[in-house]
């Protein structure tokens, strides 16, 4: 990744949480000279209705010639914003098409709304596109939960595991808070005695790192208390009044000190600030590391 992010992708449902996830869009993309790519993907007609293929077609063309419209409508009220925007549309599947887009375009960022945790099994499917987006794409996804407006991003919380792969994340912790002017807090949440002594290693190491890449930063080991990874680093994040949660997607293969998948599934749908999440093994920052 270069110095400054270069575009920016934003999937728009027209939903009132994608407008707000357009609106984080632009705040950042004038902080890093962005230029931002709106996507509506089309999604494809079930079995019974493409048994009527004639129709389907000319369905598809007047929702797609409604939902340019309506694109370049958001394009316009943005335009006084001094970011360059540009639109595209997609037919398929919402996150397939959304990780198709990122690698094509090549973009740094991906932002996109969440209205929180589905509350049925109909809600469960079509609302985990945000969840599939973050474990298909090699950019960082931003995730935004409806109802969270733009602010400054002043804290940035960065919640520490022993899994080397997590270094990656320092890159983009280090990126956005020499862009953003923030300080960087680090959490490490511990089940037992064992699990802080380990931790405080890390997380000792991962300081010096960060403050000789002269970035403000502080952190602490805490405990679970019972409340889980996620409950208590949502906790944390709150308490110390963080802008933006930075985590990555460790999987459920290893054990004890691991972001789980079920963890950072609930980070992302509960967490009152933005979360920005790290695909493992990208290499962007890599040369960073060489002494980490």
């Amino acid at each position: 990744m270069s110095t400054n992010t270069n575009r920016i992708l934003v999937p728009i449902g027209f939903s009132e949480q994608s407008i707000q996830a357009l609106d984080h869009a632009v705040s950042i993309a004038k902080k890093t000279n962005s230029e931002i790519t709106l996507l509506s993907v089309l999604e494809d007609a079930g079995l019974f209705a493409r048994l009527f293929d004639s129709e389907v077609e000319k369905q598809n063309e007047r929702m797609k010639s409604q939902v340019v419209t309506k694109l370049e409508e958001l394009i316009e009220k943005h335009a006084g914003s001094g970011v360059r925007m540009t639109h595209m549309t997609a037919q398929g599947t919402v996150y397939e098409e959304i990780a198709e887009v990122a690698k094509m375009l090549d973009v740094d960022l991906v932002v996109m709304g969440t209205n929180g945790k589905p509350s049925n099994a109909r809600k469960a499917v079509l609302g985990s596109n945000a969840y599939r987006v973050v474990n298909n794409v090699k950019p960082p996804v931003l995730t935004i939960n409806g109802g969270i407006s733009p602010k400054p991003i002043e804290r940035i919380i960065f919640p520490l595991v022993l899994d080397r792969r997590s270094r990656e994340k320092v890159g983009p912790a280090l990126h956005y808070s020499r862009i953003f002017g923030s300080e960087i807090r680090i959490v490490g949440v511990s089940k037992n005695k064992e699990e802080a002594q380990k931790l405080s290693a890390n997380l000792k190491q991962t300081i010096a790192f960060i403050k000789d890449a002269g970035v403000k930063v502080e952190g602490e080991i805490i405990r679970e208390e019972g409340k889980g990874v996620a409950e208590a680093t949502l906790e944390y994040a709150s308490k110390e009044k963080g802008d933006l949660i930075i985590i990555m997607e460790e999987g459920d293969q290893g054990r004890n000190l691991r972001l789980r998948s079920s963890d950072v599934e609930k980070i992302l749908y509960a967490a009152s600030m933005p979360v920005m999440s790290i695909t493992p093994s990208k290499v962007a920052y890599e040369a960073q590391f060489s002494n980490f």
